[in-house]
């Protein structure tokens, strides 16, 4: 039975037009493409989002599938103590990030956001430009302040150019001096930051808290980029901060892990498991006509609203959907209903100019996903392989970190909690993140006082 037929048995009424031209062959498809191509490569380029291992199959279908099979390869052997050419570093779970470094078309200092890379850059080389840049916004009628981001800018801007960067680096904001705070653990104090969901804590009289208590700000640095300009600029993943100049008023890290091996025991059974689902995984293909249409971005980007589908449990806390055949039957309503909540909004309805046009999109849309259900239904399956692999990496290398973290409860006590998760870097610089993302972005999600 059609995708179609199931969804209409349910009551759904929707007229098919009959069979349509593939948008492949429609003028100006390529370059879309190429334009989505080059803002994919400037999104890796510049370290301003990093995929999840499993959302790889859905960006790039068969060759994100080979992707993370290399790098997973590379991962394993890490742990064996093999030598893989891919570093792996820990994902703090601090915040803002921070940009900060020389601007290589004057040679000025500068701090910043994300925004150094937006298509005008906010480069804040002075306080009044954190002011301008930063300025409080409003977000439903209702006012934002900045006021804690401009704070933590300026503390960036006089604090970072004591450490003697070249080029530019990303870090984590972990704390500025008023973050930190002692706390009791188990009967033990414990000087404590939460820059985001996890709670820091060391030993309140240990040699790391007197320098964190010295320091006017704590960050970890965990990417450089070099270029002739900033909107030019690479990124390079690992960063070493034992190049940096020591400062008494930052406290800084970098995120690398420099023995995987020495920190992470598997079983020979454990291993093999692994060996055997990372050959399943490699014999998985996707369809790649089907791919370019699925990621072609016709009037709604498919890729991103599969994505949003396939990670809808994280939000709630759920288990994953097991079955791929129902996840794609459950997709085509998902994307029916968007569209549906979309005309309700019109004020001429289905009967205006508007409302023909989402009609229109919508039934095109449904149309290209009854089509690949199959090859959405493929990808799903590889996605949960992956997830499951990613798994079992990541519950051997939990017990990898520097500092003690933990999740405040709500009644203040605080619960032993993993690291947010690792990024893993291959030999050519491309990195993916590996994150238990039921466990660690169900926290994230979770409403705070």
């Amino acid at each position: 039975m059609k995708i179609s037929e199931i969804i209409l048995s349910q009551g759904l009424n929707r007229r098919f037009r009959g069979p349509r031209k593939p948008r492949l062959k429609q003028k100006g498809f390529h370059q879309r493409m190429k334009a989505l191509s080059d803002a994919k490569q400037l999104e890796e380029d510049k370290n301003t989002h990093l995929d999840h291992a499993e959302e790889l199959v859905f960006n790039q279908g068969t060759q994100g599938i080979k992707r993370v099979v290399t790098t997973f390869s590379h991962l394993l052997d890490a742990v064996d103590g093999a030598q893989s050419g891919d570093s792996i570093t820990t994902k703090w779970d601090g915040s803002p990030a921070v940009f900060a470094g020389i601007d290589p078309e004057d040679g000025q200092f500068f701090v910043g956001t994300k925004g150094v890379f937006a298509k005008t850059p906010k480069l804040n080389k002075t306080k009044d430009d954190i002011k301008r840049n930063h300025s409080d916004t409003t977000k439903n009628g209702e006012p934002v302040s900045k006021e804690g981001l401009r704070n933590k800018l300026y503390r960036s801007l006089e604090g970072l150019k004591d450490l003697n960067i070249q080029g530019v680096l990303q870090g984590d904001m972990l704390f500025t001096q008023e973050d930190l705070k002692e706390v009791m653990i188990d009967g033990e104090k414990m000087l404590a930051f939460k820059p985001n969901t996890i709670t820091y804590v060391v030993p309140a009289n240990s040699k790391t808290a007197k320098e964190m208590r010295a320091a006017d700000m704590g960050i970890v640095f965990h990417t450089s980029y070099s270029g002739d300009s900033v909107a030019n600029m690479k990124a390079s993943f690992g960063f070493d901060s034992s190049s940096l100049t020591p400062s008494s008023n930052v406290w800084f890290t970098d995120a690398r892990i420099k023995d995987v091996s020495g920190q992470v025991q598997m079983s020979g059974d454990e291993v093999k498991a692994i060996k055997t689902a990372i050959k399943e995984l490699a014999g998985m293909t996707v369809d790649e006509k089907a791919f370019k249409i699925i990621d072609a971005q016709l009037p709604l980007s498919l890729t991103t609203e599969l994505k949003a589908h396939a990670n809808k449990p994280i939000r709630s806390g759920q288990a994953f959907e097991q079955d791929a055949s129902k996840f794609a039957k459950d997709f085509y309503t998902k994307v029916h209903d968007t569209y549906e909540k979309a005309i309700e909004k019109l004020k001429t309805g289905r009967e205006g100019s508007a409302g023909q046009r989402k009609v229109a999109q919508q039934q095109e849309m449904l149309q290209f996903i009854e089509q690949n259900a199959q090859s959405i239904a493929t990808m799903y399956t590889a996605y949960l392989k992956v997830e499951a692999i990613k798994m079992m990496f990541q519950r051997k290398m939990r017990d990898i970190k520097s500092i003690d973290s933990f999740i405040e409860q709500p009644d203040g006590s605080f619960k032993v909690t993993d690291p947010e998760g690792f990024v893993i870097v291959d030999h050519i610089g491309r990195a993916m993140k590996i994150v238990d993302r039921l466990e660690f972005s169900a926290a994230n999600f979770a409403p705070r006082d």
